[in-house]
Order: C-alpha cells, then structure tokens, then sequence
C-alpha cells in the first residue's frame, strides 16, 4: 500500500493539532496506519528551540534556520521515510513551509521563502499541504486564550506569515486553503475533502 504525507500549516491559532487527530483518526478508520509528526520535533534539537523561543535567550535568525534544518534532517531520517517506506501515512503538524513563512518575516537573513524552500530541495515532498487559514487577529485571539503567547506570536510578524503561506498556496499544487475561522466540524469536513481523493473515498 502506498504511504501517504499530509502536512498541516498555518500561523499560530489556526487549529493544526485539533485538525490532525480528527484527520488521523479519520484515516486510521479506513484501516491505515498513522504516524503522527510535528515540527520542531521533541527530540534534542527540536526541543532546545522550543526553549529557546519560550524562555530565552532569543537565537539569531541564522541560528534558528540552522537548528530548524538539523532537526528536520533527522525526522526525515527517522520517522518520515521509514514510515512511507512502509505504507503509513504520515500527518505532520509544520514543514519546511513554516521554516520559509517565518524566516523571511522575520526578514533578518534576506531570504526569500522560496529561497528557503530551496535550502530543502532534499526533502520529501508532501502529497497535501492543509494550509488553515484565518485573519491574523482571530488566530492571535485563539492564542491569548491559551495562555500559550511566545516569541513566535508578535502581531506584526504574524500578519507577514499569513502573506508568506498565502503566497507559497499560490505557486504549489500540493497545497489546499481551508477556511480556518469556522467551527470545528465544519473545518474537519473541508479537510476531509481535499484529502478524500488519497484514499479512494472521494465520495465519502
């Protein structure tokens, strides 16, 4: 059976971790099994940038690009690619897309995304990109609710996020908008049908 690779994206509050357990358990009904992925990954490096963005001291721009592609080497290496190896399909919670919104709003290294899109010309390709999308302010409102506000969360920067993954949805065909300012069932049902096809169940 062929593996499959599904990646959520979106700025902060859109909902990505809900919509990947209702996804995965979706798609676990069908009898597949799910690997469930995020990034940064909890694994050494993944988790010293977790720190380093909630409790400081800040990493420079260079640094975190550096981090960020180290640690997705090895989930590459680890998990994504022996999982479609063997059939599963892999649901990842951020990708390298995120890496290239982030990076060029914060605009520090004057990289494009598409030039860090290049910087991972290595990695595996995505069958879907879920992009939940929503207005910077409603995500940024969903974020204060949690308590869970970090480096990553400055207005600002977020507007220039959005722009980034909007422009990204444009030029790549892997990539599917859902409208992420509906309830939940409703942004469940869209996901569904733009992944449906992967599965043979377009009808469902």
């Amino acid at each position: 059976m062929q593996g499959r690779f599904l990646v959520f994206e979106g700025p902060d509050g859109a909902g990505k971790s809900s919509q990947l357990e209702r996804l995965a358990q979706r798609v676990e009904g069908l009898g597949r099994e799910v690997v469930r992925l995020v990034e940064p990954t909890h694994g050494p490096i993944g988790s010293e940038i977790r720190r380093r963005a909630q409790q400081g001291p800040p990493l420079s721009a260079q640094e975190e690009l550096d981090l960020f592609v180290e640690d997705r080497r090895g989930n590459v290496r680890d998990a994504i690619e022996p999982a479609l190896a063997r059939g599963a399909v892999v649901i990842q919670d951020r990708y390298f897309y995120s890496t290239a919104a982030y990076q060029a709003a914060r605009d520090e290294l004057g990289l494009s995304p598409a030039e860090v899109l290049e910087l991972h010309a290595w990695a595996p390709r995505p069958d879907r990109v879920l992009l939940l999308d929503l207005p910077t302010e409603v995500g940024l409102a969903r974020v204060a609710e949690r308590g869970a506000g970090d480096a990553f969360e400055r207005e600002d920067r977020q507007r220039k996020v959005r722009e980034h993954f909007l422009a990204m949805a444009e030029g790549d065909p892997a990539f599917r908008r859902v409208d992420a300012s509906r309830p939940r069932d409703a942004v469940a049902a869209a996901v569904w049908a733009e992944v449906a096809d992967l599965f043979g169940e377009e009808d469902a």
